[in-house]
C-alpha cells in the first residue's frame, strides 16, 4: 500500500510517501510559490523512491482548518494527481494530524486526551479535542473557532493531558497556567502525520472521489473587512 500525502496549510510545505517499509517525507519552508514547490518535491520524492504515480494507491492531503490558500493548494494538487492516476483521495483533518503528532511524542499506553490548537489569525484560534488510544483516536470535540477569552473554559471542560499547536505561543498569556498539561507549542502538522492517518482511513474505506475532495475551512470569513479594520484601529489604545 502506497499513499502520497501533501500538507501545505502550515508554515512549512511537506510531502510524504507512506509505503510498507515506513514513511519518508520532504519539507521546506512555505513560499508564495507553494504549489510549484510542492509539485517539485513530489517529483523528487517519487524519483528517489523509484515509485511512479501509477503505483500510488491513494492520495491524501491536510484538509484543515489552516491557512486558506494552503488548504486550497493541497486539495487542488491532490485532486489533479488523483484524477491523473485514477485513484481515491483521503482528506485528513490538520488538527487530527497534529494531535496524532503529539501522541507520537508522548507515547502513552493509556488513553491520552489531546487538545490541538492553532492560530487562526484575526485574534482567533482553531481547536479540537481527541482521545488517543495507540495510533487512532476518537474525536471528542470537532474542529471549531474560538477567541483567547474562551481558552480557560475550554481547558477546564475538556481537561486535556496534552495541548499542542502554535496557539500556545500566539496566545501564551491566555492559557490557564494552573492546568498541568504537557505543552507542545512548536509541533505542527506535516505530511508524514497525514500519511500515517491516511493509511488507517484507506484500510477503513474512508476515501472520496477526486472530484469530491474539499478543504475544511471552519471559518468562512478569511479577512477583516475595511469597516472591521477601521473599528479595530479606532478602539486601539
Amino acid at each position: 500500500m502506497r499513499i502520497l500525502a501533501i500538507e501545505t496549510s502550515t508554515e512549512r510545505c511537506s510531502v510524504a510517501l507512506a509505503r510498507p517499509a515506513g514513511v519518508v517525507q520532504r519539507q521546506q519552508k512555505a513560499s508564495q510559490r507553494v504549489a510549484e514547490r510542492a509539485l517539485s518535491m513530489v517529483a523528487d520524492l517519487l524519483a528517489e523512491q523509484s515509485v511512479t504515480l501509477s503505483q500510488i494507491d491513494a492520495f491524501a492531503f491536510g484538509s484543515g482548518p489552516g491557512a486558506f490558500t494552503g488548504l486550497r493548494v493541497a486539495c487542488a494538487l491532490v485532486q489533479g494527481l488523483a484524477f491523473a492516476a485514477d485513484r481515491p483521495v483521503i482528506a485528513v483533518g490538520s488538527l487530527r494530524a497534529l494531535a496524532f503528532g503529539a501522541w507520537q511524542q508522548v507515547r502513552s499506553d493509556d488513553p491520552l486526551r489531546v487538545m490541538a490548537a492553532i492560530d487562526a489569525r484575526m485574534g482567533q484560534f482553531y481547536w479540537a479535542v481527541y482521545e488517543h488510544h495507540r495510533v487512532d483516536a476518537r474525536e471528542l470535540a470537532a474542529a471549531a473557532l474560538a477567541v483567547p477569552e474562551q481558552m480557560a473554559g475550554l481547558v477546564a471542560h475538556w481537561q486535556p493531558q496534552v495541548i499542542v499547536g502554535n496557539a500556545l505561543r500566539t496566545f501564551e498569556a491566555a492559557w490557564p497556567s494552573q492546568h498541568q498539561a504537557t505543552r507542545l507549542p512548536d509541533l505542527a502538522a506535516d505530511a508524514s502525520m497525514t500519511a500515517e492517518l491516511a493509511r488507517i482511513d484507506l484500510a477503513a474505506g474512508r476515501t472520496v472521489a477526486a472530484r469530491d475532495a474539499a478543504p475544511e475551512y471552519v471559518r468562512d470569513q478569511v479577512a477583516l473587512t475595511v469597516a472591521q479594520r477601521s473599528a479595530d484601529a479606532g478602539s486601539a489604545p
